[in-house]
């Protein structure tokens, strides 16, 4: 990067790479704080140019923490440029209570990932044993605990890398009839994994109730036979609905045929690689990550949906509008 600035200003530079008070670093330069030093010093902030001594240094965290997370942080300086909003953003994950449906390949893939970014609040939900077979797509040490019950052995994982970690266990499963209320009390972001009945149907009920309560669901792709596709970050009157993806698909899909399948008899036999749902699970950690870098301006990406394609390693998008008709969160809604 070129600067062209005053001599002074040149000065101040070097100044400000010796261990002393800011007032004696101007005051070597012949410089005083008028509004152009505090412009230029501000510049240099902004540009990442000139930082604290110490950026981890705060007060909004405990110490081990941050000792813990430090490649975090240093990843949220080098994104936004600044120690206070890294810190910020740091405490909204420490804080944060995620609560997880599901806690197969995509849950416990998901989950791993939260706890290694500093999230340590969890409410997990689930209501089946780990089977032998969930090795097959579950790369993570959830898929050795077999025969114990899924919420125990995802706990075990958290416990492996968060930082005092608390976790609460719901043994459930989720139902038309399910009161939410109790389950998700206290909710920061709902991460949905769940694929029985149908991972369509599931999706709905959550969102609705997040709607009503202001919630975030992460609706998690890796599901069936999609074993590498995106989820979507379900930000209420942001981003579209799951009744808005329900819409669009019963629209787009109406005159879709399907090419029969060479194997006739595969209830239960839907198989899969490890990498795929990995690469499932990161995609939505990210989601996740750059909700709660910005939550208090609402920002977030069009809604959509997104495969990767394993032939051919292409990934093959496309978006989904907020539909104004839609009863759920449209104008039309009653």
């Amino acid at each position: 990067m070129r600067i062209e600035c005053k001599p002074a200003f040149a000065a101040l530079l070097k100044e400000l790479s010796k261990p002393q008070p800011l007032t004696d670093s101007l005051s070597h330069s012949g410089l005083v704080m008028d509004e152009e030093t505090e412009a230029f010093l501000s510049f240099l902030d902004t540009e990442g140019i000139v930082t604290l001594s110490d950026p981890l240094e705060t007060d909004l965290l405990p110490v081990e923490y941050v000792e813990q997370y430090k490649r975090q942080l240093y990843f949220l300086l080098d994104i936004l440029k600044s120690p206070q909003k890294a810190h910020e953003v740091q405490k909204r994950i420490f804080d944060a209570r995620i609560t997880v449906f599901g806690l197969g390949a995509m849950g416990s893939g998901i989950l791993q990932q939260l706890s290694m970014m500093g999230f340590r609040r969890f409410t997990l939900i689930d209501y089946v044993d780990v089977e032998e077979s969930d090795i097959a797509r579950t790369p993570y040490r959830i898929a050795t605990q077999v025969g114990i019950p899924k919420t125990e052995a995802a706990k075990a994982l958290v416990e492996d890398f968060a930082f005092e970690p608390q976790v609460e266990l719901r043994n459930a499963t989720l139902r038309t009839h399910t009161d939410l209320d109790e389950l998700v009390r206290g909710t920061s972001l709902i991460v949905n994994t769940t694929d029985q009945p149908y991972v369509g149907y599931t999706n709905i009920k959550l969102s609705r109730y997040a709607l009503q309560h202001d919630i975030p669901v992460l609706a998690a792709g890796g599901f069936d036979a999609h074993l590498a596709s995106l989820g979507e970050l379900l930000i209420p009157h942001v981003t579209p609905c799951a009744d808005c993806y329900a819409t669009f698909f019963h629209e787009s899909l109406k005159d879709w045929k399907p090419i029969p399948h060479p194997v006739k008899e595969r209830e239960g036999w839907f198989g899969g690689l490890g990498g795929l749902s990995t690469f499932s699970a990161s995609t939505a950690a990210l989601d996740i990550l750059g909700y709660f870098m910005n939550p208090e301006d609402r920002k977030a990406a069009p809604g959509g949906r997104g495969e990767f394609l394993f032939h051919d390693y292409s990934l093959d998008t496309f978006v989904v509008e907020r539909d104004k008709e839609c009863q759920s969160c449209g104008e039309g809604r009653k």
